[in-house]
């Protein structure tokens, strides 16, 4: 006969019986007994403790005992002074991990289907055949519980798994997040930088031309820079950029897309805008940058800026490339008859905007 346990330490876990009638306990310990490799059939039934077996007979005897020891229980559906079904309310709540086969007679059947409601693995009828049907009850019942303990363990692994999953992919998502900031902003000023610009741009010509939108341009380039640069340092230079950038951001709505372009050149791309807009957003930028070169301890003698404007129904320009064109063309022409504003159109050509 295969043995009643199958445990990899060697060690056999007890067997819990409640039993009040003792030749009923013989039976059930008989039984197990010979199920176990190596053990007689019943060593000595005037023992409490045979057979890997720990025998009580109420449920007052078990607030005694350390249940964790036992890997299964017998208990009896009926005691001469109780219920089998307290006693398995009592280990349920106590001890949930034990599993439970209730016994007893033909008479007591009517209360299995309450002991299976209740936790009890197995409901067992005494017919005589207990050498077979208990090591086989008490079989199952361990099978259960430890396949129950493997799915609450696979459960726990899964669930602990999924965790970590999730928080992988939350670094990822936040890493490729970074990384995709850092593909399209400038270090130092924390504009938007060229190569993304151009991207952008390619989209809202796109938009622009399947809805029929407005699109601006503005071109702005720091007229004294390299001077400042020279005199100053290049750490005060640095400065300036950054506070131009938090200018920028802060000067231009919030649909527009301010971007470093190159060097001492910024621009911005200004989606839905019509020539107006186009030309307020630059005017505020350019009386902001007077104003803020003060609070930045310059004056205009050091830095000044220039700014081209150009809208893409006013300029004529067949491509976002041609419009970049346009606001830089107006820039030059800014620079050189040193104005701070000029528009580029297809009728007037470049024509300055501010004195």
């Amino acid at each position: 006969m295969s043995p009643l346990f199958d445990v990899h330490d060697g060690a056999l876990p007890e067997v819990l019986i409640v039993e009040s009638d003792p030749e009923v306990v013989k039976l059930l310990v008989s039984a197990i007994a010979a199920a176990r490799e190596g053990q007689a059939d019943w060593p000595d039934p005037a023992k409490n403790a045979v057979a890997g077996c720990v025998v009580v007979e109420s449920l007052s005897e078990l607030h005694r005992l350390d249940l964790r020891r036992f890997g299964a229980a017998l208990v009896a559906s009926v005691m001469h002074d109780g219920c089998g079904l307290d006693v398995l309310a009592y280990l349920r709540g106590l001890a949930p991990n034990i599993p439970v086969v209730m016994v007893g007679g033909i008479g007591d059947s009517t209360i299995a289907p309450e002991a299976i409601r209740g936790g009890a693995c197995e409901f067992v009828l005494l017919t005589g055949h207990e050498q077979v049907t208990i090591p086989l009850a008490i079989r199952k019942a361990i099978v259960h519980r430890q396949l129950r303990r493997d799915k609450e363990q696979l459960q726990q692994t899964l669930t602990r798994s999924m965790g970590e999953l999730a928080e992988m992919n939350r670094r990822l998502e936040s890493s490729v997040g970074r990384l995709e900031d850092m593909a399209r902003t400038d270090d130092l000023t924390g504009l938007t930088n060229r190569r993304w610009l151009n991207r952008t741009l390619e989209e809202r010509w796109s938009e622009s031309d399947r809805h029929e939108l407005e699109l601006g341009f503005l071109m702005i380039d720091l007229d004294g820079f390299k001077g400042l640069n020279d005199t100053l340092g290049h750490h005060r230079g640095d400065d300036v950029l950054r506070s131009l950038g938090v200018l920028l951001t802060e000067t231009c709505r919030e649909i527009d897309v301010p971007a470093r372009y190159g060097g001492d050149e910024f621009c911005v791309l200004l989606p839905h805008a019509d020539l107006q807009a186009t030309i307020a957003v630059g005017r505020r930028i350019a009386e902001r940058f007077e104003a803020a070169t003060v609070e930045w301890g310059l004056t205009k003698s050091q830095i000044g800026i220039s700014i081209g404007v150009a809208q893409r129904g006013v300029s004529g320009a067949g491509s976002p490339e041609e419009l970049i064109c346009h606001a830089d063309e107006a820039m030059y022409a800014a620079k050189k008859a040193g104005r701070q504003l000029m528009l580029r159109s297809a009728q007037a050509g470049v024509h300055a905007l501010v004195a």
